[in-house]
């Protein structure tokens, strides 16, 4: 890759602090904001594969590298490595703006505290 960092890299930089919110998190809550997550995703290590790949291992796991699930150029170019700050990023600007051109359906959440609560959710639930 030449000198430019991909746009989704930029976002984050741009993004400063993670659009996550000041409360406590509640996993809860993120376990029932992830019920229309698990149509496209699973988060078990044998969940295996849907229309996106398993989230198992995903915090600190570079975009586009799930073997066997085949990525959009746009997300595997991405440099996304997916922390809370780019997970959270993800669902306050969208995939459509963080990975255009990417396969995710397009979807926000516009609490911050729901953002967090995902993430923690997340965390928990995808940690090998």
């Amino acid at each position: 890759m030449s000198g430019k960092l991909p746009l989704a890299a930029l976002l984050l930089l741009a993004a400063g602090t993670p659009a996550l919110g000041d409360d406590a998190p509640d996993p809860e809550r993120g376990k029932a904001l992830f019920r229309a997550c698990a149509f496209c995703h699973t988060l078990t290590p044998d969940g295996g594969n849907r229309a996106g790949p398993t989230l198992w291992g995903l915090f600190g796991r570079p975009a586009g590298a799930v073997a066997g699930y085949h990525y959009s150029p746009a997300l595997k170019g991405s440099g996304i490595v997916w922390d809370e700050a780019a997970v959270a990023r993800l669902f306050e600007i969208g995939p459509d703006v963080m990975t255009p051109g990417s396969r995710m359906p397009m979807q926000t959440i516009t609490s911050a505290s729901d953002r967090r609560d995902l993430v923690e959710y997340l965390k928990g639930a995808t940690a090998p």
